[in-house]
């Protein structure tokens, strides 16, 4: 089968690679209809995260049951799935506490190599998913994939991260990031009913877009200070809710700047860099900074009813959808927002 294979920094490549075969009794063999290259495929994609070369890479996909193990139950084959991007046993300690991405009974990241359970990804033409029980979710046949691709993924993780801001009706919230994230999480924070919405990024293009997904102003803190265009706006109050969807140190940190007395910080931006938190602003205003990992398996069924109304349309960041055989240019794209491109999806 053809997959996309990593060498190294800025170095991804179409290959022929050996099919994936059925290991376990829990495994099933999808055939992709669709997958995506996420912003956090770049983080390997420029070197900043190592990865093992030769690896088949993508966390983001769907498709259809093709084989299916001895020991799986709920899937047949010819059934519409779409993946979280970590497997889950369901089972242990973690998973039944509600967080699937902390599973101790063999889960792991598709497409991050072996520090992450070793799992190939989903950038490919097909792909192996072991404890397909417990990880994969059924998808309606009526609902295109582009409309339900992202529910494994940055959907179910913008609506985390907005979740967790616990927005309330009437607040103001700040959105930091104008990528895929950002945007779904204005989409996302809009559901909650706050009174507006003010997302922050640096591309007026994205910024446009972000207007038609939710937001009331919209920030290019490259044109502006951002902390002091919120401070206007708020009459000097702050936000109630900040949702920080890069993985940017100085975001949080403009975050906290612009957080009023017992407001929340919400990050869902992946972070590995040490973060320096002014401890006594955070202490004399009382606020909360919560975030993390998405158990995005939590949320597939929780926000699949959304998609299918059309209340949740994470279509509208599609900006480019290539064949398989073009990922590469398809991680350019993404990687230099070449052609205004925000999120690029693959067909195999």
């Amino acid at each position: 089968m053809k997959a996309t294979v990593y060498h190294g920094a800025r170095d991804v490549r179409v290959e022929t690679v050996p099919d994936p075969k059925i290991k376990d009794q829990n495994d099933v063999i999808l055939r992709i209809t669709k997958s995506a290259i996420c912003g956090s495929d770049l983080h390997f994609y420029r070197g900043s995260i190592p990865l093992d070369q030769g690896f088949v890479v993508g966390h983001e996909f769907m498709g259809v049951v093709e084989e299916v193990g001895k020991g799986v139950r709920y899937f047949k084959k010819g059934d519409k799935v779409v993946a979280p991007f970590w497997v889950s046993c369901g089972h242990c300690g973690n998973c039944l506490n509600g967080y699937p991405t902390s599973c101790t009974g063999g889960g792991g990241c598709f497409g991050f190599g072996e520090a992450l359970g070793g799992f190939s990804g989903g950038q490919a033409e097909y792909v192996r998913v072991p404890l397909a029980d417990t990880t994969l979710e059924k998808v309606s046949e009526g609902i295109a994939d582009d409309r339900v691709l992202f529910l494994g993924d940055i959907l179910s993780t913008a609506y985390f991260c907005a979740e967790w801001g616990r927005i309330k009706p009437g607040d103001t919230v700040v959105v930091f990031g104008d990528g895929p994230l950002g945007l779904l999480a204005t989409a996302s924070a809009r559901l909650f009913g706050p009174s507006r919405i003010i997302t922050v990024g640096h591309h007026d293009f994205r910024l446009e877009l972000a207007k038609k997904m939710g937001c009331d102003i919209a920030v290019n803190a490259k044109n502006e200070d951002a902390v002091a265009r919120v401070m206007e706006i708020t009459h000097g109050q702050g936000a109630d809710v900040s949702l920080e969807c890069i993985g940017s140190t100085s975001a949080v940190l403009d975050a906290i700047k612009i957080a009023r007395p017992g407001g929340t910080i919400s990050f869902i931006g992946f972070m590995f860099q040490e973060l320096p938190i002014p401890m006594l602003d955070f202490y004399l205003k009382d606020l909360t900074f919560r975030g993390g990992v998405c158990p995005a398996k939590n949320y597939i069924r929780k926000l699949m009813p959304l998609v299918e109304s059309g209340k949740l349309d994470p279509a509208l960041i599609i900006t480019h959808d290539l064949p398989l055989a073009d990922t590469p240019r398809g991680y350019e794209l993404m990687d230099s927002k070449a052609e205004n491109a925000i999120k690029v999806v693959l067909t195999p």
